[in-house]
C-alpha cells in the first residue's frame, strides 16, 4: 500500500512540476515592442534591428593647478543611427555636481560649491548657438536647434571652463 501510495504521490509531482514549467511570465510592453521591432530577440540578444547612436569627440584641455581652472573646447561628430529623429540631444555636464544649487545624493564640501560648468561657445555644424538656447539643469544639458534625422549626423565645438573641487571627490577622483 505504501508503495502503491508514494507511486501516485510522485505521478501527481511530476505532473504539478510540468505544468509549472509550462506557464510563461508576463512580458513588459516595451520589450515585447523590442520584440516586434527587432531591436531585441527573445534571447536577450541585440536583433537584427539593433542599432546604437555614436559620438567621436577630440578633447583640447588646459588646467592650471594654482587656480584649479579647468578651460578646454570639445569638438564631437554625433551620429544617429536610429531610424528617429532625435528632437534633443542631451550633453552630460558631470563637475556640475559641484554647481551651487544642483541637488546631489552625496555631500560635498562647501569649500567645492562653484558656479559649475559655464559655456563659452557652443557651435554646431559651423554656426554659432545662441546661448539663450543652451539649457542647463543640474548635470544636464540641452540645445534647441534642429532635429537629427536618422542616418545623419551633427558636428558640435563647445568650449568651456570650471573650477575643479579641491576637497570632495564625487566623480572626479582625488
Amino acid at each position: 500500500m505504501n508503495r502503491i501510495l508514494s507511486f501516485f504521490v510522485l505521478i501527481v509531482f511530476i505532473a504539478l512540476d510540468n505544468g509549472a514549467a509550462a506557464q510563461s511570465l508576463p512580458v513588459a510592453r516595451n520589450i515585447q515592442a523590442a520584440y516586434q521591432k527587432g531591436t531585441r530577440s527573445v534571447e536577450g540578444k541585440p536583433g537584427k534591428n539593433y542599432w546604437q547612436n555614436k559620438a567621436a569627440y577630440t578633447l583640447r584641455v588646459k588646467f592650471n593647478p594654482e587656480t584649479r581652472l579647468v578651460a578646454g573646447t570639445v569638438d564631437i561628430t554625433y551620429t544617429n543611427n536610429s531610424p528617429d529623429t532625435l528632437r534633443q540631444i542631451w550633453f552630460k555636464l558631470y563637475p556640475n555636481l559641484y554647481k551651487t544649487g544642483t541637488p546631489r545624493e552625496s555631500a560635498v564640501s562647501p569649500r567645492d560649491l562653484t558656479e559649475g560648468v559655464v559655456i563659452d561657445s557652443m557651435f554646431i555644424n559651423g554656426q554659432i548657438v545662441n546661448k539663450a538656447n543652451i539649457g542647463i539643469n543640474g548635470t544636464n544639458m540641452t540645445v534647441n536647434r534642429q532635429s537629427l534625422p536618422g542616418g545623419k549626423n551633427m558636428q558640435f565645438r563647445i568650449s568651456y571652463h570650471y573650477t575643479l573641487n579641491k576637497t570632495s571627490h564625487v566623480r572626479t577622483g582625488e
